[in-house]
């Protein structure tokens, strides 16, 4: 179980430095504010998450080792955008890009953030649900008001809807012990949801 959890926070964490950097390029800045979008993308809900449930210091931050990865990805996104002459690529795959990681990571973080709440606290649903939320959706909230933007999660095709769903069904197996099963199961079941939102522009009513 261990291996598992580690395995989808590195994806995780791979996936939303990816997104947090590709913002800090469509907003012109340098690397190091490419840096900070990055980390608040990658490990901000997770700091959430542990301050949450009593861990300190955050996972994170314990070793260093996602904060290294952190730089490796964001180091590797500005040279790719140094190493093009005209310093420029396809909106259209920037923007495919920036959504399948910013989907794999609020998969991955919602299966992350969950099963943190069912091992420690599993009488409690709700609150194992608002840890695999918070954990999906807080970094990039943090990131984009860094950024000066509406957070995605309110103003984007629906977005925090699949990480409710994916927790609840994290929940339903994690309790029964079946941590393989709900993991992949909420992983999968975040990671449709969020992709078919975007595909057919799924939105939650609005007043106008």
């Amino acid at each position: 179980m261990e291996f598992l959890w580690t395995s989808f926070e590195i994806v995780g964490t791979v996936a939303f430095a990816i997104s947090g950097a590709l913002v800090g390029v469509s907003r012109r800045m340098d690397i190091f504010g490419m840096l900070v979008l990055a980390l608040a993308t990658a490990i901000g809900g997770g700091i959430v998450r542990d301050i949450l449930v009593g861990h300190f210091p955050p996972n994170s931050l314990q070793t260093g080792f996602y904060v290294l990865l952190t730089l490796a990805v964001t180091i590797a996104v500005f040279m790719v955008y140094r190493s093009k002459q005209d310093h420029h690529m396809s909106t259209r795959w920037v923007r495919r890009i920036y959504l399948t990681a910013d989907t794999i990571g609020l998969a991955s973080f919602t299966v992350t953030g969950t099963s943190v709440g069912v091992y420690a606290y599993p009488q409690y649903p709700i609150f194992c649900m608002i840890l695999g939320i918070l954990t999906a959706v807080g970094g990039g909230m943090i990131r984009d008001v860094l950024a000066q933007r509406v957070p995605s999660v309110l103003r984007e095709e629906v977005y925090a809807l699949p990480a409710i769903i994916g927790s609840a069904v994290y929940y339903v197996f994690g309790y029964d012990g079946a941590w393989l099963y709900a993991s992949y199961g909420a992983f999968i079941t975040v990671f449709l949801i969020r992709t078919a939102a975007i595909r057919y522009e799924w939105r939650l009513p609005r007043v106008y």
